[in-house]
């Protein structure tokens, strides 16, 4: 959308392991966020214990598995996955 271009945010949408995509719950961070931001978005101490992530969304195949260092891309599915 445009507005969120304007202001410079994403929306994410995040799923637990094993469950469906729950599209209603999002969150909002800042353009050019990396994976690590969104885990200590969640809560403060996720950044620290989170090993990797699957993702869906348009750069990226279904699913893919991506590191902490993954830019997240407006309207990505992330499932979180810790030590």
């Amino acid at each position: 959308m445009k507005i969120y271009g304007l202001f410079e945010i994403i929306r994410v949408f995040t799923r637990a392991p094993g469950k469906a995509h729950d599209l209603p719950l999002r969150l909002l961070l800042p353009e050019n966020s990396k994976l690590e931001d969104l885990a200590e978005k969640v809560h403060k101490d996720f950044k620290e214990k989170l090993k990797y992530a699957r993702v869906w969304g348009k750069a990226v195949y279904e699913g893919q598995m991506v590191q902490r260092d993954y830019i997240i891309q407006d309207g990505d599915v992330v499932e979180l996955h810790f030590r």
